[in-house]
């Protein structure tokens, strides 16, 4: 088995040379109780997950095959491919997002998407906002810039958001490298001015966010 070993900041490896000499306990017993202690909390992920499993908008199952199609696909190196054809064959472009449908409930209770970085333009989508729908966003890599209701944010790998139905929402991909899950309750499609599909609404000001600071 190969062993790995933690990189400790200068302050932590005194504190515990401390601790081993007041009470005899060495680094390792005193790193494996902390690591027990701190696995038997969950993470925001996890408890995102149970969440949405606990109120019924998606199975466990539905969300480990999404994530296992996301990943296998980055591994390959196939961040800038489809995962699986949406229901109707095509993509969406949002803004710089590329996204697809990969799952859809067939009771009708929710809709699963992969999204991600389609240029390095960092440009929003339209704000928009849904009647019925709640979404959530799950970032899986990179950084994604969400304006939710007159509030900016800036996620990261790990961390997620909630946008109920009737709160103006739009987003933009950070890094090249971005990818995000979205679960939206019940599906509901996402109006033709917000895609910058034929009608779509246009504007002269160019939609590109701040520099994060």
């Amino acid at each position: 088995m190969k062993i790995q070993h933690l990189v400790l900041d200068d302050d932590v490896h005194k504190a515990l040379k401390a601790r081993k000499k007041r009470f005899g306990i060495t680094v390792k017993e005193f790193g494996n109780s902390a690591l027990r202690a701190a696995l038997r909390i969950p993470t925001r992920q996890e408890l995102i997950v149970e969440k949405l499993v606990e109120s019924g908008k998606i199975t466990r199952q539905d969300y480990e095959q999404a994530v296992a199609a996301a990943t296998r696909d980055l591994k390959a190196g196939r961040a800038n491919e489809a995962i699986t054809p949406p229901p109707d064959g095509t993509s969406i472009t949002v803004g710089s997002w590329r996204g697809q449908t990969i799952h859809l409930d067939p009771d009708g209770r929710y809709a699963l998407f992969f999204h991600r970085a389609g240029d390095g333009k960092k440009t929003l989508s339209t704000p928009h906002e849904h009647s019925e729908a709640h979404s959530w966003a799950l970032v899986l890599q990179g950084k994604v810039l969400w304006r939710i209701g007159g509030e900016e944010r800036v996620l990261r790998p790990g961390e997620a958001v909630h946008i109920p139905p009737g709160v103006p929402h739009n987003s933009a991909p950070l890094t090249r490298s971005t990818t995000m899950l979205m679960l939206m309750s019940p599906p509901e499609a996402m109006p033709r001015d917000a895609l910058g599909g034929p009608g779509a609404k246009t504007s002269k000001t160019r939609n590109t966010p701040r520099k994060e600071r």
